[in-house]
């Protein structure tokens, strides 16, 4: 698959070199040819539009370019249902002069979802070039309606285009209303030039009004392994202090401003809008020792993660229930204390109310402290998880699936009394998925230190990078991402119990692929309790 990824990115590359000469003679024959004139010079009516010349000249195609073409359509061909295809089948046909296919290709991009903000794009393109401006207006209006925060919205208002009211973010396809019966795609959706004489008669655009924002995907992990490393300083510190207690109880809950809210802790897919809110957030994380013996322990535990934004973005207050159970055991190997545990989750989650879907998660894992007090902590970590919507085409769009998880970390400790403890971690992850086009290969680095300023005062920054291989995704466009996050808390303790906390962080999501590309940051107050 990696060789056939290969092969395809040096084709692509091939073919696009190979386009750009072909682009600027096309570009140039606009202005020459009376039929493409500027869309402001032409009206609306057939009757004023000019007739193509005769003589016109259309470049070859280049070897290149007819090896993607072909690729692009034995692409649809063996999956028609996938209306990215379609749409760069539709681009490239456009690149080669063949206009009136490519604008069928994208009308069937559309068809197939009518919430493609890239297709209405290119659409919206292909209708001003063939002197439909009024056509050509409402598919670019509705890029604005579905993704006002993309490349291709900030384009569509270079044109000087704005749309009528701002518009929710939209994750994924919404359920758009049924066409009437015996109506299709093809009536309902702006679309071939030649079947719409008068702007008058343009059907409707797909209705936003009353359609549930839904979130293509999500994931109970973080961006990269560190919270995870977060956790087991928390319950190591908690044995360390208080051996004797069987409960633990650390609650962490504030107000945060964060620049993309539709960007959850838990989602693996990527929203292709920024939604700013205020947001209040909470996440407990306990446990309770039913059984302690001198080497021994076992009992429950809760974790959670729960968000509340500005009524406006309602749709991703987030709920996510996390009971489990773990049981652990010290021993000692040479020298060093070795602590082994296993852990069993499962995860509800739920986006403002409807249940998303659920995940069972269990861990093993060895933390060994030297006798130097330097640590290493490893964990293997197998997750199940089930959806509640596997998409319209389950092959590729479905999360279901298993998630296998390698990582280690090393707790370092220094001489320094302002800087105790270095943390330095790495995670390795596989998600086999159901679905083509969220089977991943992951690999991650992290870290954190703890700058203890005063008795009272400390400093906690903390840093991820990471890279996401999809091997099957079939876009022609891969999604394959570069990921890092930069955090950092400051910290005031009030009492052994209670502290405050101002936090700050950015999170970036690097992809070549639009649609997956996308970053957020937050800043915030916190209050921490811990028992």
């Amino acid at each position: 698959m990696n060789d056939l990824n290969g092969h395809l990115r040096v084709l692509a590359l091939t073919a696009w070199v190979g386009l750009f000469p072909v682009h600027c003679i096309a570009t140039a024959q606009d202005f020459a040819n009376a039929g493409f004139a500027p869309a402001s010079q032409n009206s609306d009516s057939p009757e004023t539009a000019s007739t193509p010349a005769q003589d016109t000249y259309v470049a070859q195609p280049s070897p290149a370019q007819l090896r993607m073409l072909k690729m692009l359509q034995q692409k649809v061909a063996s999956n028609p249902n996938h209306s990215d295809s379609w749409r760069t089948l539709g681009r490239m046909q456009k690149a080669l002069g063949d206009v009136d296919s490519s604008v069928e290709s994208t009308r069937k991009a559309l068809e197939l979802d009518p919430f493609n903000a890239a297709a209405h794009f290119d659409l919206g393109q292909l209708l001003n070039d063939l002197s439909r401006p009024e056509a050509a207006r409402s598919h670019l209006t509705e890029v604005l309606k579905i993704a006002p925060s993309s490349s291709y919205a900030d384009q569509v208002r270079a044109m000087g285009i704005e749309a009528p009211a701002p518009a929710l973010a939209q994750l994924a396809a919404p359920r758009a209303n049924t066409p009437a019966a015996g109506s299709s795609a093809m009536d309902w959706m702006t679309s071939d030039p030649a079947n719409v004489a008068q702007a008058s008669q343009l059907p409707n655009p797909p209705n936003f009004d009353d359609v549930p924002t839904q979130t293509v995907g999500y994931e109970i992990q973080t961006f990269d392994g560190s919270d995870d490393l977060e956790n087991r300083l928390r319950q190591l510190e908690s044995q360390a202090e208080s051996p004797t207690s069987p409960f633990r109880i650390f609650l962490e809950t504030g107000l945060l401003y964060n620049t993309n809210v539709t960007l959850t802790p838990i989602s693996r897919d990527l929203a292709q809008d920024e939604q700013a809110s205020f947001q209040w957030f909470a996440s407990p994380d306990m446990d309770w020792k039913l059984i302690r013996r001198e080497n021994t322990r076992a009992g429950l535990m809760f974790r959670g993660y729960f968000t509340a934004n500005e009524s406006q973005f309602q749709e991703f207050n987030l709920a996510s229930f996390q009971p489990g159970a773990f049981a652990e055991r010290d021993f000692l190997f040479g020298e060093n204390e070795v602590i082994g545990r296993m852990e069993y989750v499962f995860s509800n989650d739920f986006f403002d109310g409807n249940q998303v879907g659920d995940r069972h998660a269990g861990t093993a894992s060895f933390t060994v402290i030297r006798p130097d007090l330097n640590a290493w902590y490893g964990y293997t970590t197998i997750a199940q998880s089930n959806f509640e919507d596997d998409g319209a085409t389950p092959t590729q769009t479905s999360l279901d699936g298993t998630t296998l998880t390698f990582g280690a970390s090393h707790f370092k400790r220094t001489n320094w009394e302002a800087l105790p403890m270095v943390a330095l971690g790495t995670d390795l992850e596989y998600a086999n998925t159901k679905g083509d086009d969220y089977r991943y290969l992951s690999i991650n680095l992290h870290g954190s230190t703890d700058w203890q300023i005063s008795d009272r005062w400390k400093f906690t920054p903390t840093w991820g990078v990471g890279y996401r291989n999809y091997p099957d995704f079939t876009d022609p466009i891969g999604r394959d991402e570069i990921f890092w996050r930069v955090h950092g808390k400051l910290s005031y303790q009030l009492t052994e119990q209670l502290s405050l906390s101002a936090v700050a962080g950015h999170d970036r999501f690097a992809s070549d692929n639009e649609d997956f590309d996308t970053e957020r940051s937050e800043v915030g107050f916190l209050i921490g309790f811990k028992r």
